[in-house]
C-alpha cells in the first residue's frame, strides 16, 4: 500500500511540475491575464476541475504553491522528535529544521532552469513577487509554530521563530550555492555545512592558545 501511494505521489508532484511549468512561460510571455487556466491543462493533459485539486488558483500555480501541502508523516516525524518536558530546546532541533527543508527541496522539483522562469514571470508580472513573500512569511510563522508546540514554548518565543529564520537563511544561501555554481555537491551537503559554521559562530570552540 505505501508503495502504491508514493507512486501516486510521484505522479501527483510530476503533474504539478508540468502545470507550473507551463503557468510560468505563459506568464513570462503573455502575462497572468493573457491566458487561462485551460490553457495549462490542456497542455498537461487534465481537466480544469483536476486543476484546483493541485492549485487554488492561476497565481498559485505560478508561484508552485500546492493547494495542499502533502507532508503530514514529515511534520508528525518532526514534532514527535522534540522534548517539550525538558527545559529550554532540543539538542537536534536545528538539524531537524534542516531536514525537514531538504526534504520539501527534493520534492519541489527546483532546478536552474526554473529559476530563470520565476524570474522571468516576476519581471512580467511584480505583483506575484509580493505575493510569493507574503506566502514566505506566512510559511515561517506556520513553521514557527510547529517548534513551539514541538518544544512546549509559549506562543510568540522568539527562540522557535529565530530557529525558523536561520535554517530559513541558510537554506536561501545554500540554495543560490547548489543552482549557481558547477558543484557536484547536493543540497543536503551544502546546507549542512553551512549549518555547521553557524554552529560555530553560536557557539565557538574555545581555542586554549586565544587571549580572551
Amino acid at each position: 500500500m505505501k508503495r502504491a501511494t508514493d507512486a501516486r505521489r510521484r505522479r501527483m508532484a510530476a503533474t504539478a511540475a508540468q502545470m507550473t511549468s507551463h503557468a510560468r512561460r505563459l506568464t513570462a510571455e503573455r502575462g497572468l491575464s493573457g491566458f487561462t487556466v485551460e490553457e495549462v491543462c490542456e497542455q498537461v493533459g487534465i481537466s480544469r476541475r483536476s486543476f484546483f485539486n493541485y492549485f487554488a488558483s492561476k497565481d498559485d500555480a505560478v508561484l508552485g504553491v500546492p493547494a495542499r501541502r502533502d507532508d503530514d508523516e514529515l511534520t508528525a516525524w518532526f514534532a514527535a522528535r522534540g522534548t517539550p518536558e525538558s527545559p529550554g530546546v532540543s539538542a537536534n532541533l536545528l538539524d531537524d529544521l534542516a531536514e525537514l527543508a531538504v526534504h520539501r527541496w527534493d520534492t519541489s522539483g527546483i532546478t536552474a532552469e526554473s529559476v530563470q522562469d520565476v524570474r522571468a514571470a516576476f519581471e512580467r508580472e511584480p505583483k506575484l513577487f509580493t505575493k510569493g513573500l507574503e506566502r514566505m512569511l506566512r510559511d515561517e510563522q506556520t513553521a514557527a509554530e510547529l517548534v513551539e508546540r514541538r518544544e512546549g514554548l509559549p506562543p510568540g518565543d522568539l527562540r522557535a521563530a529565530a530557529a525558523v529564520q536561520l535554517v530559513q537563511v541558510l537554506c536561501r544561501a545554500a540554495a543560490r550555492e547548489f543552482l549557481d555554481s558547477n558543484s557536484e555537491d547536493t543540497f543536503a551537503e551544502i546546507l549542512a555545512r553551512r549549518l555547521a559554521a553557524a554552529r560555530e559562530l553560536l557557539a565557538p570552540t574555545q581555542d586554549p592558545e586565544r587571549k580572551p
